[in-house]
């Protein structure tokens, strides 16, 4: 599978349409799973299958944003696909809260701009956090956090019962917390 990841990382930089069609073929089945997980109420099929559209426009567009170093092809179109899902499933839930279609505007203050370079440095932080867990915790953090996947689903992939995944989930919630808070006073000091 790494050549295969290989291949696909390198077509899809090189901006070679059989690379899309191959990317599609391997992994529509995984990003249409997780982006119905995250919109399954809140959108009807027609925009479940929009949103997968623009999760592989995202990944042609961004190719040159892969770093094979950072993980696996597959983990970094599924984090565009999470992404890509949480923004329209805001966007579905402002347009029925408001009765009408948002228009979104393009314009952004300094400070908008400042909180989101921050926003991302946090998200860095967070990534360098996670990834310091033990490889089973990190594991089922991943699956319920980023995949979306339910405790059961989780138990049954790892092997533990329900209740053992709820308290890894507690402990490394609970670890990441203290390391954040930590990381915070050592940065204000």
């Amino acid at each position: 599978m790494e050549k295969v990841e290989e291949r696909l990382a390198r077509g899809m930089s090189e901006q070679d349409p059989a690379a899309l069609e191959a990317l599609m073929d391997l992994y529509a089945s995984n990003v249409y799973g997780l982006v119905q997980r995250i919109l399954q109420e809140a959108a009807p099929r027609e925009d479940i299958e929009e949103c997968v559209s623009d999760v592989f426009a995202a990944a042609w567009n961004k190719s040159a944003e892969y770093e094979p170093r950072r993980g696996p092809y597959k983990t970094w179109l599924l984090i565009l696909a999470k992404y890509k899902a949480l923004d329209y499933r805001r966007r579905l839930s402002s347009e029925n809260r408001m009765g009408e279609t948002l228009t979104v505007t393009d314009f952004t203050a300094e400070t908008d701009t400042e909180q989101i370079v921050l926003d991302r440095e946090t998200q860095k932080e967070i990534l360098v956090l996670i990834d310091s867990l033990d490889d089973k915790d990190r594991i089922i953090f991943y699956r319920r956090y980023y995949f979306y996947e339910s405790v059961e689903q989780i138990a049954a992939a790892v092997g533990l019962t329900a209740k053992a995944v709820e308290n890894r989930l507690y402990r490394a919630r609970k670890r990441l917390k203290e390391q954040m808070e930590t990381a915070r006073r050592e940065g204000i000091s």
